[in-house]
């Protein structure tokens, strides 16, 4: 069975960006509500893709509970980070701060898909080297998130 560690940490990350996204948008509107800018618009467009992705995330994990070996939740998620990714490089962000961060949380996105799947493949092949490798790998992607959505929150609450 595959280190539920992999799986709490992910879930654990997910809600505490999850949170911390949530605030910043309402910190935004009281902010910005007169000056009706671009900023504001894509920082809103940007947080409500994020949170729906993560939100898609979360209830695919609820859907793939009984997979004992996990692997076909690691599908899942992977599926799910690259669709995020997908719609991240659609949006239309006129704010270049917004842009490159939407830009790094497309390329985040699409690692942790990859290093999922690389996962869930040495698993099966049951290549202990392999997924100890993997399993670090997607670890290291995972912690790309809270940066990104740091930044995030500090520019649209200015």
């Amino acid at each position: 069975m595959l280190a539920d560690s992999t799986f709490a940490g992910l879930l654990a990350h997910a809600r505490s960006s999850r949170l911390a996204c949530v605030t910043a948008p309402f910190v935004v509107a009281v902010g910005l509500v007169a000056c009706g800018s671009s900023k504001q618009g894509d920082c809103t467009s940007f947080m409500t893709l994020i949170n729906t992705g993560l939100e898609q995330l979360e209830n695919g994990r609820q859907q793939q509970k009984n997979d004992p070996t996990k692997t076909v939740e690691l599908r899942a998620m992977a599926d799910q980070m690259d669709q995020t990714a997908t719609k991240a490089s659609q949006l239309a962000l006129a704010t270049p701060e917004v842009k490159a961060l939407a830009e790094r949380y497309q390329s985040m996105s699409k690692d942790i898909a990859k290093n999922a799947r690389e996962v869930a493949e040495a698993y099966e092949k049951n290549d202990a080297a392999r997924l100890t490798k993997a399993q670090a790998q997607l670890n290291e992607s995972l912690k790309l998130e809270d940066p990104i959505i740091d930044e995030l929150n500090k520019f649209c609450s200015q």
